[in-house]
């Protein structure tokens, strides 16, 4: 246990850190990222340029820095707006029931049976390329695994005894959800949030890398990537950095769904033992 608590805080403070670059990015980062000097392209690390530079001379380390700040923060946008979409036609369909349950998992049934890579990428196809774009389609393509997950766990809940008591004693129903039903699936949710970030981060990079997100010359890990595939047998970290903060990143989102995830067995498991 021991073990698991102290990966569990190295990966917060990873987290921590990519957090931080993002929102200090025009305090810390040494250079303009967009700033071109081609007398210095793919030049090694060097005082002025701690990574180096790119193949049009960018400082790489400020544009690591401020590719945290897109990639970062338009996953944690992105689910968040999913997070809202999808819990809040979860909870009407089930603490509704019957018909209206029925229609909606119907619906849900036909969007998780879309791979969602390719839905992200028809998305975009139809609206075009751009941060508005993906952001819609990371949304329309996710809503219906947190729809049913909180479906699941308001049919679980809304059985219980004290919500029957909540009723009789004539409180209303968005008083129950508010008080007593969104308490208790609070934890399953954020082991999903966690999950879905890394996910959406290696969405939004995927379709930065293949020109269908955000556009160069924005500091943006998966242009990075893109950008390097030409060059990086010359000069390895322009491509090593960014994947290396891509997977730092997943990483650490992982182990910290997997750590709520271990709380989430746990407290389970105590509810049953009393």
């Amino acid at each position: 246990m021991k073990r698991k608590q102290v990966v569990c805080y190295l990966a917060l403070a990873v987290l921590g850190l990519f957090l931080l670059a993002g929102l200090a990015a025009p305090l810390i980062a040494p250079w303009d990222p967009n700033q071109v000097d081609m007398a210095n392209s793919l030049a090694g690390p060097s005082p002025e340029h701690w990574l180096g530079t790119d193949h049009l001379g960018r400082d790489l380390l400020s544009r690591l820095i401020y590719g945290s700040r897109s990639s970062v923060f338009i996953a944690f946008f992105a689910t968040g707006c999913t997070l809202m979409v999808g819990m809040t036609i979860g909870l009407i369909s089930g603490y509704l029931g019957g018909w209206p349950d029925q229609l909606i998992q119907a619906v849900v049934h036909i969007f998780q049976g879309i791979p969602s890579t390719a839905f992200v990428v028809a998305v975009l196809g139809l609206l075009g390329p751009g941060l508005r774009s993906l952001l819609i389609a990371i949304v329309v393509s996710s809503w219906a695994g947190f729809s049913r997950i909180v479906r699941n766990q308001v049919l679980e809940v809304r059985e219980l005894h004290y919500i029957e008591g909540a009723r009789a004693m004539g409180a209303g129903s968005v008083y129950i959800i508010r008080r007593h039903i969104l308490p208790n699936i609070l934890l399953p949710l954020l082991v999903l949030i966690a999950t879905r970030i890394g996910s959406t981060v290696l969405t939004v990079a995927a379709m930065s890398y293949l020109g269908l997100g955000l556009r160069a010359p924005a500091a943006d890990w998966g242009i990075m990537i893109n950008d390097a595939k030409l060059y990086y047998l010359r000069y390895a970290p322009v491509l090593l950095a960014p994947a290396a903060c891509l997977t730092l990143f997943c990483l650490s989102i992982h182990l910290i769904a997997d750590c709520l995830r271990d709380r989430l067995d746990h407290d389970d498991g105590s509810a049953r033992m009393l």
